[in-house]
């Protein structure tokens, strides 16, 4: 006989229609917690899962406030990728982050927090994004620290079956070339499925007490060679690395954005993108504070760019 399905509590939850909150959203139904969703445009597939939905925004004290009402936990994927100027960015990362902690302790109960950051926090010298992803870390610090139990989880690229940001990397895969940064780099992966199993695993943990994590697939980390040697094993044919320099891509980086500012658009590459391209080091350290959740069986890349890749194939994203 199949064990009972056990209720475990209320999560709200924000970007619940993203790539990444899509997964936490299924995980964590799965696993047997109650789901409560913001969102900005209904899509009938929370309410066919059994979510609950608060239509709202960020910026909407309000709907924040009836999303985090008697929720057990909130955890916090919304933010901004792209945008059209820093001033945008700070607006929906930092303020809408600070907005939504603000709701959090209003509360007579307040639930804790998880704070899906990026690793780009971590140098947010580097472009208006990264700068953008720290204060929100900040904002979440200054209105919880003493008063909620939080945690930060800062996720390095992300990637797997519906990805659209990885997607340019796998049809050049595809097609046996891959254009890289001219500089030595290495960098941390994590499939998707993993940090959304991470996720459920921290909210059934003990306190978080402010940590601060950064999740990888347990690898060490791989540089773009690695994943041309990877990806050639999976497609029987050599695929090969283009190094391309700084310089050849300074200028394209900057028109697309003055071009940007000027149409009031969110062009994908900028000069501060262009820098977290080549910065040397995005691999995942130990977190500060609370543990990670045991990794027994994370998925590395070997596994994870076929899995990717046949779901591109299938709905012939490539």
């Amino acid at each position: 006989m199949a064990a009972p399905h056990v209720v475990k509590g209320l999560v709200a939850i924000t970007g619940g229609t993203g790539f990444i909150g899509r997964r936490v959203v299924a995980r964590l139904l799965d696993s047997g917690w109650r789901v409560r969703a913001l969102v900005r445009r209904r899509e009938p597939w929370l309410a066919q899962a059994g979510a609950e939905v608060v239509d709202g925004a960020l910026e909407d004290a309000a709907s924040l406030g009836a999303l985090v009402e008697s929720a057990q936990a909130v955890v916090h994927c919304a933010g901004a990728i792209t945008a059209r100027s820093r001033s945008e960015f700070v607006k929906i990362n930092r303020d809408g982050t600070a907005a939504l902690a603000a709701a959090i302790v209003a509360q007579p109960r307040p639930p804790r927090l998880l704070l899906m950051s990026s690793l780009a926090a971590r140098e947010p010298d580097l472009s208006p994004y990264a700068a953008s992803k720290r204060m929100a870390e900040e904002a979440a610090r200054q209105t919880l620290a003493g008063k909620v139990d939080f945690c930060i989880v800062r996720p390095p690229a992300v990637y797997g079956p519906g990805d659209r940001a990885t997607l340019p990397v796998f049809r050049q895969i595809r097609k046996g070339l891959l254009f890289v940064p001219a500089a030595e780099a290495r960098f941390s992966l994590l499939y998707v499925d993993d940090l959304a199993e991470i996720v459920t695993g921290l909210l059934e943990g003990s306190p978080w007490d402010g940590a601060t994590m950064e999740p990888d697939d347990g690898s060490g980390g791989y540089s773009w060679a690695d994943l041309a040697r990877i990806a050639s094993g999976h497609l029987d044919r050599r695929v090969r690395t283009v190094p391309v320099p700084w310089l050849a891509l300074w200028l394209p980086a900057a028109c697309a954005q003055i071009v940007g500012i000027a149409l009031r658009r969110a062009p994908l590459l900028t000069l501060g993108k262009l820098r977290e391209l080549y910065h040397a080091d995005w691999t995942c350290r130990a977190p500060v504070g609370a543990p990670l959740p045991a990794a027994a069986s994370r998925v590395t890349f070997d596994n994870g760019f076929a899995a990717t890749l046949a779901w591109y194939m299938q709905r012939k994203w490539l």
